[in-house]
């Protein structure tokens, strides 16, 4: 085996353990969202380590920002597709591989940036600060 075909193979590889977490994770994020449109997934985030009253108002304010969160919810799983069809095709394409990943990364950190800015504004809003 030469350099490239093992560096082939570990990139394949990766990409294949990656579909496959993502796979779980999108099977996840697709039982919460038909159990709660898409709020759920993001309200179980915030779990038992804040107050009642911080996660009633986190709740709120997912469901305000519904059509934000479901955006948000939405770009992650085609950027997710959109990898794995990649990472399908017959020919390797690494920087078309790249790109795909770095779409997931950027809808990644867009969704968990929404999530983080929702909870701060519990915060305050709990606390009375603003």
């Amino acid at each position: 085996m030469n350099r490239r075909s093992t560096l082939q193979l570990v990139l394949v590889t990766a990409l294949a353990l990656s579909v496959i977490a993502n796979g779980f994770l999108l099977g996840f994020v697709a039982r919460s969202i038909g159990a709660g449109g898409g709020v759920a997934a993001l309200s179980e985030t915030v779990g038992n380590a804040y107050p009642a009253e911080v996660r009633a108002e986190f709740r709120s304010l997912l469901r305000e920002n519904r059509p934000r969160t479901r955006a948000a919810l939405r770009n992650l799983r085609q950027a997710r597709q959109k990898l794995a069809a990649t990472a399908r095709a017959t020919a390797l394409d690494e920087t078309e591989v790249r790109r795909a990943m770095q779409e997931v990364r950027a809808a990644t950190e867009a969704l968990q940036s929404l999530g983080q800015e929702l909870l701060l504004e519990a915060l305050k809003r709990t606390r009375g600060k603003s």
